[in-house]
């Protein structure tokens, strides 16, 4: 472990040496089944980037370094709009439902 690590039960939680004083700017975003796509401005070299993120980080900030100029920074990731759960739940509903009558079709 390093210095700045210490362990929690089952997590392992590193201490920051820094803050990172860089923000990358969503400048737009779509949700995907599986992932974020995000284009993102650096405040530092103020150059636009694509960049994905898994699905689970919706809504958190997070870390990582520009592409570009390599300078560390954060970025807050959006959440989804109400009626985009929405539309997700019910297509989910659909699918659901599809595949409970493809299963009944097959029994008889």
């Amino acid at each position: 472990m390093t210095k700045n690590a210490y362990k929690k039960g089952d997590f392992l939680y590193v201490r920051r040496k820094y803050l990172a004083n860089t923000t990358f700017r969503v400048q737009s975003h779509k949700f995907s089944q599986e992932n974020i796509q995000t284009t993102l401005v650096c405040s530092k070299c103020d150059e636009v980037f694509s960049k994905e993120f898994p699905l689970d980080l919706e809504g958190q900030t997070i870390e990582f370094k520009c592409p570009v100029c390599g300078v560390p920074g954060e970025a807050d990731l959006p959440y989804k709009s109400a009626e985009e759960r929405e539309e997700l739940e019910e297509d989910f509903e659909e699918v659901e439902e599809e595949e409970a009558g493809e299963e009944f079709d097959e029994e008889y």
